[in-house]
C-alpha cells in the first residue's frame, strides 16, 4: 500500500537526510540536530513503537553481517545506508575480518560528506554519493570499482531502504538489476515494513497534528517475497525481524507480531 505523503512541515525537515538522522536519534547516536529530535518526538507521539522497530533492524543488521562473514563474505554494498556510525556494517564486518571491504551508498549530499569524514582513516570503507535507483551507476562508480571486486561475491544490503521507494520506482526490478550485476554466491539482504493498521493510523495522526510525514510505501509479506525471486533463501526465510536468526533463545516478546520482515537470499 502506497502512502502518498510528503515531508513533515517542520522547519528543516525538507532535508532528504532527515529520516536517516531521526533514526540516528532513536539509536542514541550523535549525528542529528535539534530539528531531527523534534520531528522524531512528533513521530514518537503518533507511533511510539517505531523506535523499537528501528533498533530491531539495527540488531538485525549486526546478525546478518555476522552471518555473512561466517560464510566467508568479505565484500559489502550497503544501499541507502545513512550515517556509518556506531554498529554499522564496516565495524561489524571488520571486527570479524579486518580485510572486509564496505561501500556505503546514499543520495543525500550531507550524509555522504559526513560519511566520508567518518571513514577517512579506513582504507577498506568508502562512501559513495549516488542514486541507488541506478544500479549500473552504483556498481560502475570509481569508489565501488576501487574497493569491490565484482568478479567475486558481494553482499548487498537494503535494510529499511525499499520502504522509501514507491511502486513507480519498480523496486522488484531494481533488486533484480542488482542481482544481475553480481556473480554467483552473492547475497541480497532486505528488511521492509509491512502493511499494518497501527503504522498507518500513526501516519494519519501525524498528518493531522504536525503536517504530512515522509513518503513511505508499506508492502505485504507476499509483495516482499517478490524481491527474492530466483534467489536461494537463507533459513529461516522471510520472517519478522526479531525472528531472523536471533542471537539466543531469548528473543523479543511476541516477535511474530513485528510489522517488519527480513530475509537474506543467495544468488545461485
Amino acid at each position: 500500500m502506497a502512502s502518498p505523503m510528503k515531508t513533515p512541515s517542520v522547519e528543516g525537515a525538507d532535508d532528504p537526510g532527515t529520516i536517516a538522522r531521526i533514526r540516528d536519534c532513536w539509536l542514541d547516536g550523535s549525528h542529528h540536530t535539534s530539528v531531527d529530535r523534534e520531528v522524531g518526538e512528533h513521530i514518537l507521539t503518533c507511533a511510539p513503537h517505531l523506535p523499537f522497530l528501528v533498533r530491531a533492524q539495527r540488531q538485525l543488521l549486526a546478525r546478518m553481517v555476522r552471518y555473512l562473514t561466517s560464510q566467508g563474505m568479505t565484500q559489502f554494498l550497503d544501499l541507502g545506508s545513512g550515517v556509518p556510525a556506531d554498529g554499522q556494517v564496516h565495524e561489524i564486518a571488520q571486527a570479524a575480518n579486518p580485510d572486509a571491504k564496505v561501500v556505503y551508498v546514499d543520495i543525500d549530499a550531507s550524509l555522504a560528506e559526513e560519511g566520508a569524514r567518518l571513514l577517512a582513516d579506513n582504507p577498506n570503507a568508502e562512501y559513495l554519493r549516488a542514486d541507488i535507483r541506478h544500479p549500473a551507476d552504483v556498481l560502475g562508480a570509481p569508489e565501488t570499482q576501487r574497493l569491490l571486486d565484482l568478479d567475486q561475491p558481494v553482499a548487498v544490503l537494503m535494510i529499511e531502504t525499499l520502504l522509501h521507494l514507491p511502486d513507480s520506482a519498480r523496486p522488484v526490478r531494481l533488486v533484480a538489476d542488482y542481482v544481475a550485476g553480481l556473480t554467483s554466491g552473492s547475497y541480497i539482504g532486505i528488511s521492509h515494513f509491512s502493511q499494518n493498521e497501527d503504522l498507518e493510523q500513526g501516519l494519519n495522526i501525524f498528518s493531522r497534528m504536525f503536517g504530512m510525514p515522509p513518503a513511505v510505501t508499506l508492502r505485504s509479506r507476499e509483495q516482499q517475497e517478490r524481491f527474492f525471486t530466483g534467489l536461494e533463501m537463507v533459513e529461516p526465510g522471510l520472517v519478522p525481524v526479531p525472528m531472523w536468526r536471533p542471537d539466543s533463545e531469548h528473543i523479543d516478546r511476541n516477535p511474530h507480531l513485528a510489522e517488519v520482515f527480513a530475509g537474506l537470499g543467495r544468488k545461485r
